[in-house]
């Protein structure tokens, strides 16, 4: 006979059973909270990110071929920017180190009234480069940057 103090294996058994083995009917439900916990991060991080995106754009205007013929007639003075491969920098025909563009592009500046950089480079050049020139002309103080194109000689 059993003590009272033993618990009966058959009942123990029995409750394992239905609490812990769903045979039946094995997994149907779906947990839909931390679906919804998981969503609701991402588009907590998408608002705060797109903000951030936007700011740090570059806006790029590409003008046609006669406009940018009439634009070279007004401009006086412009400070021409050109990228060789080899990793020259040219302005305005004079070979600079890559590292002295800003300060070059600083005095050049200060000598124009229209503070306009043209930077053009070869088509092997990779885009940092250029995208670092254009900040290199932006920190020198140019109010107005066009990239252009060279055509082929």
């Amino acid at each position: 006979m059993p003590s009272a103090l033993s618990p009966q294996p058959y009942a123990l058994c029995t409750f394992m059973k239905s609490k812990f083995q769903d045979t039946d009917t094995g997994l149907t439900e779906i947990n839909l909270t931390s679906l919804i916990d998981v969503s609701l991060v991402l588009v907590v991080i998408f608002m705060v990110m797109t903000p951030m995106i936007l700011q740090s754009t570059i806006t790029v205007s590409t003008p046609n071929v006669g406009n940018a013929a009439a634009g070279a007639q007004q401009t006086e003075l412009r400070a021409e920017v050109y990228i060789k491969q080899s990793g020259e920098v040219i302005i305005n025909g004079v070979t600079i180190a890559p590292a002295a563009l800003t300060d070059s592009l600083r005095v050049l500046l200060a000598m124009t009234k229209n503070k306009l950089v043209v930077i053009s480079a070869d088509e092997q050049v990779m885009h940092d480069r250029v995208v670092g020139a254009l900040d290199a002309a932006r920190q020198a103080g140019a109010k107005e940057l066009s990239i252009v194109k060279r055509r082929n000689r």
